[in-house]
């Protein structure tokens, strides 16, 4: 009568090796995610300091148009 062993399988299972799979689907969805965080708060800075040289700019304008509204009245001489 022959005896059959039973030997463990060379490598992974295949719980093992769809378990690694998932790890590395992970990786770069979580990789990509930190990338969009990155992207939304540099877009933010921009944003924000956009919106200050805009504001510097309407200031310089108009502190440039008072005198030349001042230069434009004919003087009392």
């Amino acid at each position: 009568m022959a005896t059959h062993q039973h030997q463990a399988p060379a490598g992974r299972t295949l719980t093992e090796v769809a378990g690694v799979f998932r790890n590395r689907s992970k990786r770069p969805q979580t990789k990509r995610s930190r990338n969009e965080q990155w992207e939304r708060r540099i877009e933010r800075d921009w944003q924000g300091h956009f919106e200050t040289l805009r504001q510097c700019i309407s200031e310089l304008l108009i502190g440039n148009q008072q005198p030349q509204m001042g230069a434009d009245k004919p003087s009392r001489e």
